[in-house]
């Protein structure tokens, strides 16, 4: 089926919201169909990294920074699976078909892209993971779902990123290879810390761009 539009559902990070990542829809600029923009908040809750405090967070994290073999939390993933299965759900009804559903997200909000994307029952369009990370990696062939075997992945990743450790993303994208899950983009930028920058942000626009071709 050809891709006419593209619905794109943005996660932020611990403790942020998704009114400050609206910037993003000016920075894709036109790219040749219609996206409709979706920035949902996380729930509040108490997080252990930050001594029990709560503020808006897709799942509980055990400590920052993230180090490859840290804690997952699967009941919380769950939760916030089906919640975001549930906006997907709303666009179909829209009349989006899956494969012009596009998940994305920063940091903890990437790490949620990739597991809501890979438990789809339905071939999205794609996920873009910014400095996030795979969780529950050792249970992945039976946790993600063929049907998104082939989906397009965008990994990007600050080799100076002390908050989610660069190493995480070699380790999640070997992860997958070793499943034969996704097609991984994986680009890793010098110098950039716990962020975003204009450079990722292009690719990722080139990379979205290839989704309608």
């Amino acid at each position: 089926e050809m891709v006419t539009k593209l619905a794109i559902i943005w996660m932020h990070g611990l403790g942020d919201s998704g009114a400050s990542w609206k910037s993003l829809q000016a920075d894709m600029g036109d790219i040749g169909v219609p996206i409709k923009w979706q920035f949902p908040d996380a729930p509040v809750a108490a997080v252990a990294c930050n001594d029990g405090y709560k503020m808006p967070s897709w799942f509980n994290i055990e400590e920052i920074p993230l180090t490859p073999g840290a804690k997952d939390y699967p009941a919380d993933i769950e939760v916030s699976v089906k919640r975001i299965h549930g906006i997907i759900a709303d666009l179909e009804k829209e009349g989006y078909i899956s494969r012009e559903i596009v998940l994305g997200g920063f940091s903890q909000g990437g790490a949620m892209a990739l597991q809501a994307a890979l438990r789809y029952p339905q071939r999205l369009g794609g996920a873009v993971c910014c400095s996030g990370w795979l969780m529950m990696q050792d249970s992945l062939a039976s946790w993600s779902r063929t049907e998104n075997k082939d989906i397009p992945i965008f990994w990007g990743h600050g080799e100076r990123d002390q908050v989610v450790e660069y190493a995480l993303q070699q380790v999640g994208t070997l992860a997958l290879q070793a499943h034969g899950v996704g097609s991984v983009t994986d680009k890793s930028y010098r110098g950039m810390q716990h962020s975003t920058s204009e450079t990722e942000t292009a690719d990722m626009r080139t990379f979205i761009k290839s989704l309608i071709l």
